[in-house]
């Protein structure tokens, strides 16, 4: 539950920021009028990230072609992987002028009198977040049950809605840099061990060497099928008995994508 917590409210914070700059800014305009569309763009995204959601768990529930479950659960947590990295990484660049970006967008829709294109830009920057949240939690929700996937995304996205929530009212200042950060930080860990799980159901189809079989065993101090275990497994995809190329795929992941995300960025002179 708490992994699919964290990603859910990391995602959704993302979700609500951006809704939360629109409307406050529409607000700022005077086009409250426009709100509906914004809200439709959002609420359509939403649908459909669902529908897709619903539409994946249902074909790895019903599949009885062997080796095929494997096979697109392997696949989907290496595609999320790819998918949170790349995205996470961009939003680290892009945050400063995110608000400024939006805003030129809007000015641009309303000058323009395509007052749709508000519910585009709020589709497109829903969409974005959903399908990449149904991915990721699709792959961590393997070792999870469907009450705590339910519960931990429903607590996740209704802790993002306060937040946006209050950034819209402008009640308070949030430390947002130190948030997104902080989530950032804990979801390439959790990445890290998402793809270390995606390999592993290669492996089992021989599909992807082992390397060596077992480089360690920690299952006499912490069993990975014990309670403290299996949520760790749940979470960071720990194992109490790795193989070489899981250990080098998380190592090399978990190194790469830290190193990405705190890259100075390069000054360009004009």
């Amino acid at each position: 539950m708490f992994n699919v917590f964290i990603i859910c409210l990391r995602e959704g914070a993302e979700i609500a920021i951006v809704l939360a700059i629109i409307l406050a800014y529409l607000k700022q305009l005077g086009q409250m009028k426009e709100t509906g569309k914004v809200w439709l763009g959002a609420g359509t995204a939403v649908l459909i990230s669902i529908i897709v959601a619903v539409g994946i768990f249902f074909v790895l529930g019903t599949t009885e072609v062997e080796g095929f479950q494997a096979v697109l659960e392997g696949t989907l947590k290496i595609v999320a992987v790819i998918m949170l990295t790349w995205m996470t990484i961009w939003m680290k660049r892009q945050g400063g002028d995110i608000g400024g970006e939006l805003k030129r967008q809007i000015q641009a829709a309303l000058s323009h009198g395509s007052v749709w294109t508000l519910a585009s830009l709020a589709f497109v920057s829903v969409i974005r977040e959903g399908i990449e949240t149904v991915l990721f939690v699709v792959g961590s929700a393997q070792e999870t049950s469907a009450f705590a996937t339910v519960s931990g995304s429903v607590l996740g996205f209704g802790v993002a809605a306060i937040l946006g929530y209050i950034l819209y009212r402008g009640t308070h200042r949030l430390p947002l840099k130190s948030f997104f950060t902080a989530m950032s930080v804990l979801l390439i860990v959790m990445a890290a061990g998402l793809l270390s799980g995606g390999i592993h159901e290669f492996q089992e189809l021989h599909m992807i060497p082992l390397g060596i079989e077992q480089v360690w065993s920690s299952k006499g101090l912490l069993d990975q099928e014990s309670t403290i275990g299996s949520l760790l497994k749940a979470i960071f995809g720990y194992s109490d008995s790795p193989n070489l190329i899981q250990v080098l795929a998380y190592i090399t992941y978990l190194t790469g994508a830290l190193y990405a995300y705190f890259k100075p960025e390069k000054l360009h002179n004009n």
